[in-house]
């Protein structure tokens, strides 16, 4: 594939990235809901909750997720954070660390499990089962995929306060 190519490819799907972020927050509609949560809470019995986070180390051109899987009385299950060597856009991190925790869940025989992520345009894309060509759409059509399979894997939006163990974990995973 020629420079030129692998230039405009990037530029198209930076730009449907953009054009999806900004669709789906122009339909986000106001409200307080359930997902407004501003600090952590229990799963439901029988559940596991994984908290999911990324961050993106300016000037290195490193994207770091971690996360954290509780069980329903808030005990520490396990964790993970593992970090590439690429420039992606957050949302396509985001979706990235969620689609890999979804990953390690099935790996661990985990099959009734609530996700959370601090990025309300990733859970949004998934519940409205968002298609489309950019790379941001693509790992959210495997997220859907793997939730096809598993139809215990939900997802859910917490606030940043409310997500805070994984934010640390990934945060301690850089330095």
């Amino acid at each position: 594939m020629s420079r030129c190519h692998q230039i405009g490819r990037h530029t198209f799907d930076a730009w449907n990235d953009w054009y999806s972020v900004h669709k789906l927050q122009s339909n986000n509609v106001s409200g307080t809901t359930e997902a407004d949560l501003v600090r952590w809470e229990k799963s439901a019995l029988d559940w596991v909750k994984c908290n999911v986070d990324v961050v993106f180390v300016s000037g290195s051109g490193r994207t770091s997720m971690g996360l954290c899987f509780r069980d329903n009385s808030g005990h520490f299950m396990a964790g993970m954070t593992q970090w590439q060597q690429t420039v992606i856009s957050s949302v396509e991190g985001e979706a990235w660390a969620l689609l890999l925790a979804m990953e390690e869940a099935r790996h661990r025989g985990l099959d009734r499990v609530q996700f959370e992520s601090d990025s309300k345009v990733l859970i949004e894309a998934i519940h409205m089962k968002r298609r489309g060509n950019s790379e941001f759409l693509s790992i959210v059509h495997d997220i859907l995929s793997l939730m096809s399979s598993f139809i215990n894997f939900e997802v859910k939006f917490v606030r940043r306060q409310a997500n805070l163990v994984a934010h640390t974990l990934v945060r301690a995973a850089n330095s």
